[in-house]
C-alpha cells in the first residue's frame, strides 16, 4: 500500500511543479507586456497634456487681444490693467509648456511664440503711448496686426508639432494592444490546454476517491436516517439548523423543510428562549468543546418534553468554529418514573410524620407543584358537608392570589367547571387535556368571575377524588398554565396513586386526632363538669344554712349563684350534645323565619346578671329589620358562646353586642370585648376543636365553644372570623346570608394571609 501511495504523491508533486513553472512564465510575460503598455499609455497621456497646454496658450493670447481691443474702443484708459492679467496667464502657460517639452526643437518653437508675442506687446504699447498723429497710429496698428498674425502662425506650428507626436504615440499604443491581445490569446489557449490535461489526470485519479466518498456519505446518511430514538441536528456557526434527521422530526414534530435555516431557540420553551438560554448553551459548548445537560424542550404543537441534550462544537483543521452537532433524546417517561418514585417516597415521609391535616394538605400541594402541575387546589369535605379549599398553591404568586379570590367569591357549584362536586359524587377522576377558552368563559358566573378565570390562564386541568375506602374525603384540582404543558394519562395515574395515599393518611390522622380528642374530652369534661357540680353542692349547703338562720339576702344571692352554675352546666351539656352531632355528621339546622336583633336582645338580657358579676358593661346595638331564615336554637348557641367568652376574657371591661345589615342579602353579628386579646399566630386556631389559647390563661373551659360556633355558622352558609390585638381585646364577626344555601353550596373559607 505504501508504494502506490508514494508514487501517487510523487506524480502529484511533479504535476504541481510543472503547472507552477508554466504559471510563473506566463505571469512574467504578462507582466512585461503590462509594463510596456503602461509606458506607452503614459507617453500618450503626456502628449495629450502637452496639446492641452498649447490650447491654453492660444486661449490666453486670444483673451489678451480681446481685452486690448475692448479697452481701445473704450478710450484706452484701462488697457494696461485689462491686458496685464491675460498676458501673465500667457507667459505662465508658456513657461509650463517649455518645461514639459523635452526636445530642443519643441522648446525653440515655444520660445518663438514668446518672441512674437513680445513684439505684439511692444506694438500695443507704441499705439497707446507714442502715436500722437493719425499716421503714427496707423503704422502702429499695422505693426500690431503683423505681430498678431506671427503669434497665430507660431502657435499653429507648435500645435501641429505636438499633435504629430500624439498621433505617433497612439499608433505605438495600438501596436502594443495588438501584441497584448495576441499574448493573452496564446496564454488562454495554453491555460485551457493545461487545465484540460489536469482535469483528465484528476478525473482518472480522483474518480475512485469520489466513488468511495459517495458510498461513505450514503452509509452515513442511512445511519443518521435510521436513528429514530435520537434527534440528530447540525447547526451552522450562527446556531441555525443545517441538517435535520427523521428522529428529530419524530421527537419534535417539525419537518426538515420547516426547520432549515431557523434558530435553535425554536426548540426551547418561551421562558428559556426569552432568557437567552440557547445562546448561552452554544457559547458554553464553544468554550468547553462539548456540553451535556437535561431540560425542557418544546415540540411543534406546543407540548413540552424533558430532553437529554449533548451539544458538540465542530471546528476545521485550523481550529475555526464551523457549527455544532446537537443530539437530543426524549427521556420524559424515564424522568417521570424517577419523579414518581421520588414523589411517592416524599409523600410517604410526609404522611407518616405529620399528624396535622392542614399541614399534610399543604405538603401534598407542595409536592405536586411544580413537578406535576403549575397550580393545585386541595378541597376537603368538612363534617358539615361543605367542600372547602385547605391548600391552594401556584408557581406564580399573582395567579395564586387570583385563585384564592375566585374561590372566595365564586365557590364551586354542582355542574360548573371545575366539576368538583361531580367527581365527589361519582368518585371518578376527570382529565381535560386541553381546556378551551370558550368553555371557561361560559362557566363564569359574572364578568368579574370571567376576568379572574382568564387571569389564571388554565390550559389543562385534572380533578382527582381523595378516596378512603367508600368515603370521599375531598378532591385535588390540578391545572397547568396555558401554553406551558399538558396533562397526560400517566399524570392522572400518578395523582390518583398520590391521592389514595393522601386520603388514607388524612383518614388515619383524623382517626388518631379524634381518639386523642376523645381522651382529652373525657378528662376535661370530668374536670369542667365537676367544678360547677361541686360549687352547686356548696351553694345548696349554704342555702340550707341561710334558710335555717333566716338570712333572706344570703338566700337570694345563693340562688342567683346556683342559677349561674346551673346555666354553666347546661351550656357545657349543650356543647357536648352539638359536638356529638357534628362528629356523627347529623344535620343540625331547623331553619325558620326569625329576627336576629330580637335574639341578640334575649341573649343580652339573659347574661345581665353574669355581666354585672364580671364587672362588665354589657351593651347592645341593634339595627332593625334583620330578619332571615335561620335556626333560632343554633344561633342562640352561637351568641351564647361568644358572649360567654367575652365576659370571661373581658372581665372588668365593656362588652358590646351589635346586629346590623351587611348588604341586601346578609346580616352581621359582632361581639367585642376589651380584655386580654388573642395573639396573631393563634387567631387561625381559635376555631379548632380543643383550642384553648385564652382559656389556658384562665384555667377554664376546654375549647369547644368557638369550634361549635364556627360549625353552626358555616352550616348556615355564613362566615365567622376574629380580629384581635393582644392587650386590646377581641372582636368576633359573624356574617349570615338571610337565605342560607344548601350545605354543598356553602361559601368557602377565607384564604390565609399572604406571607410577607
Amino acid at each position: 500500500m505504501a508504494g502506490p501511495r508514494r508514487a501517487r504523491q510523487e506524480e502529484g508533486w511533479g504535476l504541481g511543479v510543472s503547472l507552477a513553472v508554466a504559471l510563473v512564465l506566463l505571469l512574467l510575460a504578462v507582466g512585461a507586456l503590462l509594463l510596456t503598455r503602461a509606458s506607452v499609455q503614459s507617453r500618450v497621456l503626456e502628449r495629450s497634456l502637452d496639446l492641452q497646454e498649447v490650447g491654453l496658450l492660444g486661449r490666453a493670447f486670444s483673451d489678451k487681444v480681446s481685452l486690448a481691443n475692448s479697452a481701445l474702443l473704450a478710450g484706452g484708459q484701462s488697457v494696461n490693467r485689462e491686458t496685464a492679467r491675460a498676458r501673465q496667464r500667457f507667459l505662465a502657460t508658456a513657461d509650463r509648456l517649455r518645461a514639459r517639452l523635452e526636445s530642443p526643437e519643441d522648446q525653440a518653437l515655444v520660445e518663438e511664440v514668446r518672441i512674437v508675442e513680445q513684439a505684439h506687446e511692444e506694438a500695443l504699447r507704441a499705439l497707446l503711448e507714442d502715436s500722437d498723429t493719425p499716421e503714427e497710429q496707423k503704422r502702429a496698428r499695422e505693426q500690431m496686426a503683423r505681430a498678431h498674425g506671427q503669434v497665430r502662425d507660431a502657435q499653429a506650428h507648435l500645435e501641429r508639432t505636438v499633435q504629430e507626436r500624439l498621433v505617433r504615440e497612439n499608433q505605438a499604443a495600438m501596436r502594443v494592444d495588438r501584441w497584448e491581445t495576441a499574448l493573452l490569446l496564446v496564454a488562454s489557449l495554453l491555460g485551457l490546454s493545461v487545465a484540460a490535461a489536469l482535469a483528465w489526470v484528476l478525473q482518472r485519479r480522483l474518480h475512485p476517491l469520489r466513488r468511495e466518498a459517495a458510498a461513505s456519505a450514503n452509509r452515513f446518511q442511512a445511519l443518521v436516517e435510521g436513528v429514530r430514538d435520537y434527534a440528530l441536528v447540525l447547526l451552522d456557526a450562527r446556531g441555525r439548523v443545517a441538517s435535520w434527521n427523521p428522529g428529530a422530526e419524530r421527537i419534535k414534530g417539525w419537518s426538515e423543510a420547516e426547520t432549515l435555516g431557523r434558530p435553535t431557540s425554536l426548540f426551547y420553551t418561551s421562558e428559556d428562549a426569552a432568557a437567552g438560554k440557547p445562546e448561552r448553551e452554544l457559547s458554553r459548548a464553544l468554550q468547553e468543546g462539548r456540553l451535556h445537560m437535561e431540560g425542557w424542550r418544546q415540540r411543534k404543537d406546543g407540548s413540552r418534553f424533558w430532553a437529554e441534550v449533548s451539544i458538540t462544537a465542530l471546528r476545521d483543521e485550523d481550529g475555526q468554529p464551523q457549527g455544532f452537532s446537537v443530539v437530543t433524546r426524549d427521556i420524559t417517561e424515564q424522568r417521570r418514573q424517577e419523579r414518581v418514585q421520588e414523589l411517592l417516597a416524599e409523600a410517604g415521609r410526609v404522611f407518616h410524620q405529620s399528624l396535622d391535616p392542614d399541614l399534610t394538605a399543604a405538603e401534598v400541594a407542595r409536592l405536586l407543584v411544580p413537578e406535576v402541575a403549575d397550580g393545585c387546589i386541595l378541597y376537603l369535605l368538612t363534617p358539615a358537608g361543605e367542600l372547602r379549599p385547605r391548600a391552594v398553591t401556584h408557581i406564580q404568586p399573582e395567579r395564586e392570589a387570583s385563585l384564592w379570590e375566585a374561590l372566595r367569591r365564586f365557590p364551586p357549584r354542582p355542574g360548573m367547571p371545575p366539576a368538583v362536586w361531580e367527581v365527589m359524587r361519582t368518585g371518578h377522576s376527570r382529565l381535560d387535556v386541553e381546556v378551551k377558552v370558550d368553555d371557561l368563559a361560559a362557566s363564569a358566573e359574572t364578568d368579574e368571575h370571567r376576568v379572574l378565570i382568564e387571569r389564571i390562564g388554565i390550559g389543562s386541568s385534572m380533578v382527582v377524588p381523595l378516596l378512603a375506602g367508600s368515603e370521599t374525603l375531598g378532591a385535588f384540582v390540578l391545572m397547568t398554565a396555558r401554553g406551558h404543558r399538558r396533562f397526560v394519562p400517566a399524570d392522572q395515574v400518578l395523582v390518583e396513586e398520590l391521592a389514595g395515599r393522601a386520603a388514607l393518611a388524612l383518614e388515619n390522622t383524623r382517626l388518631l386526632r379524634e381518639a386523642r380528642e376523645a381522651v382529652d374530652l373525657i378528662a376535661v369534661t370530668a374536670h369542667d363538669l365537676g367544678n360547677p357540680l361541686h360549687a352547686l353542692q356548696l351553694l345548696l349547703t349554704k342555702l340550707q344554712r341561710a334558710q335555717a338562720a333566716g338570712r333572706g339576702e344570703d338566700l337570694r344571692q345563693g340562688l342567683v349563684a346556683a342559677h349561674g352554675q346551673a346555666q354553666r352546666l347546661g351550656q357545657l351539656l349543650h356543647n357536648l350534645l352539638d359536638l356529638s352531632r357534628l362528629s356523627s355528621g347529623k344535620r343540625l339546622l331547623d331553619a325558620a323565619p326569625m329576627d336576629l336583633g330580637e335574639l341578640a336582645r334575649e341573649v343580652v338580657e339573659r347574661f345581665a346578671d353574669a355581666a354585672a358579676e364580671a364587672g362588665c358593661d354589657l351593651r347592645l346595638e341593634v339595627e332593625a329589620g334583620q330578619v332571615g331564615h335561620w335556626d333560632r336554637v343554633r344561633l342562640d348557641r352561637v351568641m351564647t358562646n361568644l358572649v360567654s367568652n367575652a365576659l370571661k376574657f373581658g372581665r372588668g371591661h365593656p362588652v358590646t353586642v351589635s346586629v346590623s345589615a351587611l348588604d341586601a342579602d346578609h346580616s352581621r353579628l359582632r361581639v367585642r370585648d376589651e380584655g386580654v386579646g388573642i395573639p396573631q399566630e393563634a387567631q387561625r386556631r381559635v376555631f379548632e376543636r380543643f383550642e384553648r389559647e385564652r382559656a389556658a390563661k384562665t384555667k377554664a373551659g376546654y375549647g369547644l365553644g368557638l369550634y361549635i360556633a364556627r360549625q353552626l355558622v358555616e352550616a348556615h352558609g355564613g362566615i365567622i372570623r376574629v380580629e384581635s390585638v393582644p392587650g386590646c381585646g377581641a372582636t368576633f364577626t359573624v356574617d349570615l346570608p338571610r337565605t342560607p344555601r344548601p350545605v354543598e353550596e356553602a361559601s368557602v373559607a377565607e384564604p390565609p394571609p399572604l406571607q410577607q
